[in-house]
């Protein structure tokens, strides 16, 4: 069983990340970058000889590295090498991802001399065809060395978030960082690494083959010539068996990457063996800081291009290798995290709206209290005033309007002009106005009627009707005029 633990958790407490990819193989690799990957730029780059090391010593270089990385909040990531893992191409008679999943769990273990409790298996859905069957890449890890990464890292405190294949993230690394596509036919992939090489077969991105050869740059450093006629026998042997399987059509290219700096000659060897090759570095595919540039360089030994693809791809890769334990661990871990968190909120809320409302009723009836007791004395008094004031109101508009009638009748009188004789007059309850009279001139009207506007007693002064009679020899203009009634401004 694996370590586990819940972590002290603070839910106002936010920390940044490093994302970190990690290799265990002959040689311990770690690539470091921050977990946005938006600029898609390696900080760290770190690499030791581990080989004739053990666990503890392992847990203290690994700390000693990630010292000198600066990282100090790691979101680790477990890259499985396929030095470590069993791969089989498999058909399965269905298309439905859950029953693929539910078959393969019952026959994995036909497929390697392990028992079923001691590995983990996954697997990467390769295509469909005869429209009922599915070719998938079974990937099968013993339990004990996903096992062993957990105890080195948990010896420093840390644990893996994922753990993932390598050449899974080969796969899609071919077309971002090697600049080579797979979409229309088959390639194949030769990585060299210190101690071993992968030869995979990529497809769409997706690995569909994959056969680790036990010779790599240490192999070549002991003896170049013989290893290399070894190195281009093992890749005839790699292209037979992958035509055995019968998986898809042979690749067109062959493409030779990782540490290759000292490999000139090699290509010369591979051609000669009727191996087409060509040769690619995996640095033009993403951008290094100057400190990591210079840890590259001075590990030229060393690939890192499995945790660098891992790096970067981890957010795209299928192949998951965390046990199940651990998963359910992690579940109840975070499950429990997520009840603390609304616990706490819900207890935080309660509180608060229990506080608000106490002090609300509180201070609202103590301020109430304090206003009946403060005014009480003078509630009767007001009541008075209010009366006494209705009363005063009432009087002072009577007065007001008192003799306002005869105003505006000397205001008329005042504004008549001698030429008019005035029959009629009349104020009705809206307090429109009209007069009827007679002038001896249309002018005389239009006169009148200027004047009246000029007036602060009256407003909308209209005429509404004039006619023209003669009484004699003399004639004469009936008219009317209709205006409002308005108390002129003091």
């Amino acid at each position: 069983m694996f370590k586990t633990g819940i972590q002290k958790f603070n839910p106002l407490k936010r920390k940044t990340s490093e994302l970190v990819s990690l290799s265990l193989g002959n040689s311990l690799t770690i690539a470091s970058t921050t977990a946005s990957l938006s600029k898609k730029e390696i900080s760290g780059i770190f690499s030791k000889n581990i080989n004739s090391l053990n666990d503890d010593e392992i847990s203290k270089i690994i700390k000693e590295g990630f010292t000198e990385l600066k990282i100090k909040n790691p979101k680790i990531i477990c890259v499985i090498t396929s030095q470590l893992a069993i791969t089989k191409n498999i058909e399965i008679p269905s298309t439905d991802p859950q029953e693929i999943k539910e078959i393969i769990n019952l026959q994995a273990g036909r497929h390697t001399p392990y028992a079923r409790e001691e590995i983990i298996v996954d697997h990467i859905n390769i295509g469909t065809y005869k429209n009922s069957y599915t070719k998938i890449l079974l990937v099968i890890v013993a339990r004990a060395a996903v096992k062993r990464h957990y105890e080195i890292l948990a010896k420093i405190g840390l644990k893996p978030e994922k753990v993932f294949f390598a050449p899974e993230a080969l796969g899609l690394a071919s077309s971002r960082m090697l600049k080579v596509e797979s979409d229309n036919s088959p390639l194949s992939l030769v990585h060299i690494d210190e101690a071993a090489t992968d030869f995979t077969v990529i497809f769409k991105r997706k690995p569909l083959f994959i056969r680790s050869i036990p010779i790599g740059i240490q192999s070549f450093a002991l003896d170049k010539d013989k290893n290399q006629l070894r190195f281009a026998d093992e890749l005839k042997k790699s292209i037979e068996s992958y035509q055995n399987e019968g998986i898809a059509d042979v690749p067109s290219r062959f493409i030779l990457t990782g540490v290759i700096e000292e490999l000139n000659s090699l290509s010369e060897v591979l051609n000669n063996s009727r191996v087409p090759l060509k040769i690619t570095t995996y640095l033009g595919g993403f951008h290094l800081h100057p400190e990591a540039l210079k840890a590259l360089s001075a590990a030229s030994h060393v690939s890192f291009l499995n945790v660098i693809a891992g790096l970067f791809f981890s957010d795209e890769l299928k192949v998951d290798l965390v046990p199940e334990e651990v998963r359910l661990a992690r579940a109840l871990e975070e499950r429990g995290r997520e009840l603390i968190k609304i616990g706490i909120f819900v207890l935080a809320v309660f509180v608060l709206v229990f506080f608000i409302l106490l002090s609300n009723i509180f201070f609202k009836s103590a301020y109430l209290k304090n206003l009946d007791e403060r005014y009480a004395p003078m509630i009767g008094e007001s009541e008075k005033l209010e009366k006494d004031y209705a009363r005063v109101s009432t009087i002072r508009h009577y007065l007001e309007n008192r003799g306002y009638s005869l105003e505006v009748l000397t205001e008329l009188h005042r504004l008549t002009p001698l030429e008019i004789a005035l029959t009629d007059i009349r104020l009705d309850e809206q307090r429109k106005f009209s007069i009827k009279g007679t002038a001896e001139a249309m002018s005389v009207v239009f006169s009148f009627v200027d004047s009246m506007e000029k007036s602060r007693y009256f407003r909308d002064v209209k005429t509404k009707y004039t006619t023209k009679r003669k009484d004699g020899m003399k004639e004469f203009t009936d008219f009317e005029i209709t205006a409002a009634i308005e108390r002129g401004e003091e």
